[in-house]
C-alpha cells in the first residue's frame, strides 16, 4: 500500500486537497452553539416545616413533584411558550445527577452568547410559575404549596462545538479512507494492464520473420556468410562443351 501511494503521489495530493476542503466545509457549515445552565431546588411547603426547623431537612418527599415539573417543562407546549418559533434555541430540564435531592438542572442552547444568557434567565423564571400553576389546578392551599429557590445560574455562556468537531472528524476520516481506496484500486487496475501490453509486443516480434535475424549477433551472421561463400567457391563449374 505504501508503494502504491508513492507511485500515485499525485492522486494522494489531490485527495489531501479534497479532504482539507471537506473539513473546512464542515467547519463553516456547522454553527457553533452557546450553552448556559442554572440549578433550582424545590423547597417544602411552610405547613410541613415545624417552627424553628431547617427546611432542608424536609426535602426527601419532593421527588414526585420534581418529576411532574420536569415533564411539564420539557413538553412541546412549554417549549413553544418559552422559545416561540425560534428553532435555533432549546432548553431541557432534568434532575441533578450529582444529588439525590429535588434539584433541577436547567440547560439551554442558543446561537449567540447573549441569547443563551437571556434564555436561561427566562427558563429559570418560568420554573416557579409552572410549579405554581400545577398546584393551583389542584387547589393546593397557599401554606401547603411547594416553593423553589435558584441555587446557581450562569453569567457567561460556554461555547459548544462538539457537533462541529464530530463532523470535521468524519470529513477527515472519510476523505483519507476514500483516497487510500481509490489509489489502491487505480494501482491494481493499471498493474493488470501492463502484462497484456508486454505480451502483445512479444507476439508481434515472433510474428515478424525478420525479427529473428535481427536479433542474432553480428559475429554469427558473418560466420554464416563465410561458410556460404566457401561452399559456392568449392563447387566445380561446368561449361556447355563439357569442360
Amino acid at each position: 500500500m505504501l508503494r502504491s501511494l508513492l507511485r500515485r503521489w499525485y492522486i494522494v495530493v489531490l485527495g489531501v486537497i479534497l479532504t482539507v476542503a471537506g473539513v473546512y466545509g464542515a467547519y463553516t457549515v456547522t454553527p457553533v452553539t452557546y450553552s448556559a445552565t442554572s440549578t433550582v431546588v424545590l423547597l417544602p411547603p411552610e405547613k410541613s416545616v415545624k417552627d424553628g426547623d431547617n427546611p432542608y431537612l424536609y426535602l426527601g418527599g419532593l421527588g414526585q413533584a420534581l418529576n411532574v415539573l420536569v415533564i411539564t417543562m420539557n413538553s412541546a407546549a412549554s417549549q413553544e411558550e418559552v422559545i416561540g418559533s425560534n428553532p435555533d434555541q432549546s432548553f431541557t430540564l432534568e434532575q441533578d445527577a450529582t444529588s439525590t435531592g429535588p434539584i433541577i438542572q436547567i440547560s439551554v442552547a442558543a446561537p449567540t452568547d447573549d441569547q443563551a444568557i437571556t434564555l436561561v434567565e427566562k427558563v429559570t423564571t418560568q420554573v416557579p410559575i409552572a410549579l405554581n400553576t400545577l398546584q393551583d389546578e389542584l387547589k393546593v392551599p397557599a401554606d401547603a404549596k411547594i416553593g423553589t429557590m435558584t441555587l446557581a445560574q450562569s453569567r457567561e455562556a460556554e461555547t459548544e462545538n462538539k457537533r462541529q468537531l464530530q463532523l470535521m472528524a468524519v470529513a477527515a476520516g472519510g476523505g483519507s479512507v476514500a483516497t487510500v481506496l481509490f489509489v489502491a484500486a487505480l494501482d491494481k487496475f493499471l498493474a493488470k494492464r501492463k502484462p497484456k501490453s508486454k505480451s502483445r509486443k512479444s507476439d508481434d516480434k515472433h510474428d515478424d520473420p525478420g525479427s529473428a535475424e535481427m536479433t542474432q549477433p553480428p559475429a554469427e551472421i558473418a560466420a554464416r556468410l563465410e561458410v556460404t561463400e566457401a561452399r559456392l567457391t568449392a563447387q566445380p563449374v561446368r561449361f556447355a562443351n563439357g569442360t
